[in-house]
């Protein structure tokens, strides 16, 4: 703990630039959980944070939270403690795990953009397929905005355009970890299962 304290004392030794820059990242870590390298206004942030780890460990250290980086993704997230944490609801979370699958598949092609791109109706349709369910326009509206919200992805046109491009951000594979998707899938799995025997009791 005295070595944190002596890592944050480092603050006051900041420059008047420096400082600026670890307030906004911090702001934007706070406000919005990630820093994203490829994010062309965050890659100062990203630089300034990835070069000064020690002292953001001690910062945070100090409201019992810690930051997570993935420097070959181009990543750092906050994480805090349960009061903290992001709540979905269950077709948000369904989302989310729809988006990560697409990010996993579609990361390893080449994009004119800085991230992997996938249209509204190719969510829509993973969506409609795995879950079982038809998403409602007003809904879809709503999710995409809440994901967006939390720098999962970007949805630069109206999310209701099903030609649309939605950019999926590295933060979703920090978001949801393989054996989250293991998890999600087996939920989604049995919970189809419960839904066809209903369908097959009626």
């Amino acid at each position: 703990m005295k070595s944190d304290m002596a890592d944050i004392v480092r603050i006051s030794e900041l420059t008047e630039d420096e400082f600026d820059i670890f307030q906004a990242s911090l702001h934007t870590l706070l406000a919005k959980t990630f820093i994203i390298r490829g994010i062309q206004k965050e890659a100062e942030l990203y630089d300034f944070t990835i070069r000064n780890m020690p002292l953001y460990d001690a910062w945070f250290s100090c409201m019992e939270a810690r930051l997570v980086k993935d420097e070959a993704l181009g990543v750092i997230a906050f994480r805090g403690g349960g009061d903290t944490r992001l709540r979905l609801g269950r077709e948000e979370t369904c989302a989310l795990l729809v988006f990560r699958l697409l990010y996993e598949e579609k990361r390893t092609e080449l994009f004119l953009s800085a991230f992997p791109t996938v249209t509204v109706l190719d969510f829509v349709h993973r969506y409609n397929a795995m879950v079982h369910e038809e998403l409602k326009k007003t809904r879809l509206k709503e999710i995409l905005r809440r994901l967006q919200a939390y720098k999962l992805i970007e949805v630069p046109s109206d999310p209701t355009d099903m030609d649309g491009i939605i950019l999926l951000y590295p933060s979703l594979a920090i978001s949801v970890d393989r054996d989250s998707i293991n998890e999600l899938l087996a939920v989604m799995s049995s919970k189809g299962r419960v839904d066809a025997e209903e369908e097959g009791e009626a």
